[in-house]
């Protein structure tokens, strides 16, 4: 071996275990940021919870050079023999029924595992598993899917230096690199009326523009066209999504998903590297930028905020109706048999009432929906102030 290692083999059962003979010097991956070891990152403030969590996660495993081979690995788990150029495998795990995928890195000489945590705890539902749980998660995976021995992770050495799936090094964690992250804060809101397509106009840091995706012909999803090979925001229906999917235990109605999806550079501004750094402090920090790019703690002008605008005015009462009825019929391209001046009069108390005929009638007003991040909650206030 390149770097001095030498391993010889011990024979036990059906299968042969390695032991180090040398000094094996791996990378601890958390400790080359001189901003971790230096800098104390903010307390948390959200609460612990099933609508905070993991939504996805791609981890990558290095393995023992030279030992291991990876193709044998990929085909017991894909249960068929890889061609020459073959790098990947999935697999539906037994219990859970959720997909995991696999694929070998040669340069690297390691396997990426991306599955979903989530179904590890609710396999039936759409509950978010708490961070703090990921790492066990990984480990329950890497035994069950290395455990015939074609492949072993760098980590599984005992004390005595024999490889084993059993025993692993003590910072084992440290060793597993993170290579995608998504962060994920469920919303819950009580007025029917609040849907993604009020954010047609909202556009996430860098983005060009704004996609609303339609699910049977009502907004669905607010998507940001951003590259998703570095991060990616979006906010969508759960409780739609979840119906669409057939999934047992639904959300509640009224839940809304925002989603962080982080890779490469996006990763290290959050400061995690490994799966030593998934916990609650740097997954928080990893939540409000992702919420700081996508924009959506501005306030979200109600649709209707205008009517109640003009009902708390100065106007008069019969005046509030003449002009709700001027407006309403202009929303609905409905021409009313009224003079000119009367028109004229009909404005004039409009704008005393702080109406604009220069934006949409929809998007004013003194109603505004305010999405709270600390309480995962999509709550209606008369100020748009936050």
């Amino acid at each position: 071996m390149q770097d001095g290692t030498s391993f010889s083999k011990i024979r036990q059962g059906s299968r042969s275990i390695m032991k180090n003979t040398g000094a094996v010097i791996r990378p601890v991956l958390s400790n080359r940021c001189s901003y971790c070891l230096t800098n104390v990152l903010p307390i948390p403030t959200i609460d612990v919870s099933h609508t905070f969590g993991v939504d996805r996660l791609a981890v990558e495993i290095p393995l023992i050079p030279n030992v291991s081979d990876p193709k044998l690995l990929l085909s017991s788990i894909k249960n068929t023999q890889l061609g020459r150029w073959g790098t990947k495998a999935t697999a539906v795990h037994p219990v859970t029924q959720s997909n995991i995928h696999f694929k070998f890195n040669k340069s690297r000489w390691s396997i990426t595992m991306e599955f979903n945590p989530s179904r590890f705890m609710d396999p039936d539902g759409t509950a978010l598993v708490p961070v703090e749980a990921v790492g066990r998660v990984v480990e329950l995976l890497i035994k069950e899917y290395f455990s015939d021995g074609e492949a072993l992770p760098a980590f599984a050495v005992t004390d005595e230096g024999v490889e084993s799936i059993e025993r692993w090094e003590a910072n084992w964690r440290t060793q597993i690199r993170v290579t995608r992250l998504d962060v994920t804060r469920d919303f819950i809101s009580n007025d029917s009326r609040f849907n993604v397509g009020l954010l047609s106009g909202r556009k996430a840091k860098y983005a060009r523009g704004v996609s609303i995706i339609h699910n049977e012909q009502s907004a669905a999803t607010w998507d940001s066209p951003r590259s998703k090979q570095s991060s990616h925001v979006k906010l969508y229906d759960k409780f739609k999504h979840a119906v669409k999917r057939g999934i047992k235990d639904l959300p509640q109605e009224g839940t809304f998903r925002f989603e962080y999806l982080m890779r490469n550079k996006h990763l290290k501004m959050a400061h995690i590297h490994s799966l030593e750094d998934l916990n609650r402090t740097k997954f928080e920090v990893a939540l409000r930028q992702g919420w700081d790019i996508s924009r959506l703690a501005s306030p979200i002008a109600h649709p209707q905020g205008w009517l109640n605008q003009i009902a708390d005015s100065s106007l008069l009462p019969n005046q509030k109706l003449e002009v709700i009825g001027y407006l309403q019929a202009t929303l609905a391209n409905i021409q009313i048999p009224v003079s000119p001046s009367k028109i004229k009069q009909i404005k004039t108390w409009a704008r005393k009432a702080g109406i604009s005929f220069r934006k949409p009638l929809t998007k004013q007003g003194n109603l505004y929906f305010h999405l709270d991040l600390e309480k995962g909650t999509i709550d209606l206030r008369n100020t748009p102030e936050v």
